[in-house]
């Protein structure tokens, strides 16, 4: 297999890999080495140097309606449980939160994108848009939602995971690997993992025009059949041709 995604590399395609076992990290080392470090991305784990993101980075600041979706289904992942629905009003504070810190991201070159910003906005700013348009907390309970989010804020258990400090763009990246040997069982990284990717092929699917893509698929499949991803995992299906 590694013959074969090396082939369709060096032939100009975009691929995505799940691997289990640093099957292809030769691979992409050889990769990185050859492009001086311009291409051949590898994400694993280990306690030493946890796994990273920063879903809220582009370098263009282009946010479509697929980057906007991956960022409040993230978000819903880590707030609700698989057994917690969320409410009609809950969802539309959800997206006004994201669609305004997203245009904040735009305007303001100071702002640092990030998940820890993303929390500080909520806090702050958007506390006060709820207030003027007179949210009640059995519509969205912000207080909650900042408690449950916090393990994931500056000086939490998993602050690390959505605040890298590697501004990384994925989508000019032909060959990207995610090394998920560590994290497949664990119930917070994997799914979060798991978001990641998808949105990283779909926004490949979607912005990379006659350009050739490819997934390759080991075991992911636990996490995006948690019942609280159903949706978005139909949502990006609508553009994906599946070949055999």
């Amino acid at each position: 297999m590694n013959h074969l995604v090396r082939q369709y590399w060096e032939q100009g395609t975009h691929i995505i890999l799940i691997d289990i076992g640093n099957s292809y990290k030769g691979l992409c080392d050889l990769i990185h080495q050859r492009t001086n470090g311009e291409d051949g991305v590898y994400y694993t784990y280990s306690e030493k140097r946890p796994i990273a993101f920063n879903p809220f980075f582009t370098e263009d600041k282009v946010f479509d309606l697929e980057k906007k979706e991956s960022i409040k289904t993230l978000i819903m992942s880590l707030w609700k449980r698989d057994t917690e629905v969320i409410t009609r009003a809950e969802e539309v504070a959800l997206s006004m939160a994201v669609n305004l810190f997203l245009e904040k991201i735009k305007e303001d070159n100071e702002l640092v994108p990030s998940f820890n910003t993303f929390y500080e906005f909520v806090q702050g700013e958007f506390r006060g848009i709820l207030e003027e348009k007179h949210y009640r907390e059995k519509d969205f309970d912000l207080t909650n939602f900042l408690n449950v989010l916090a393990p994931y804020y500056r000086g939490g258990e998993y602050d690390y995971l959505l605040n890298s400090d590697e501004q990384l763009d994925l989508l000019n990246k032909r060959f990207v690997v995610f090394e998920i040997d560590e994290i497949k069982e664990h119930k917070i990284l994997f799914p979060v993992v798991t978001v990641i990717i998808m949105e990283a092929f779909i926004n490949k699917m979607r912005r990379l025009h006659g350009v050739r893509k490819m997934i390759v698929v080991e075991e992911a499949w636990k996490a995006i059949a948690r019942e609280g991803m159903a949706d978005y995992i139909k949502f990006l299906c609508a553009p994906v041709k599946v070949a055999s």
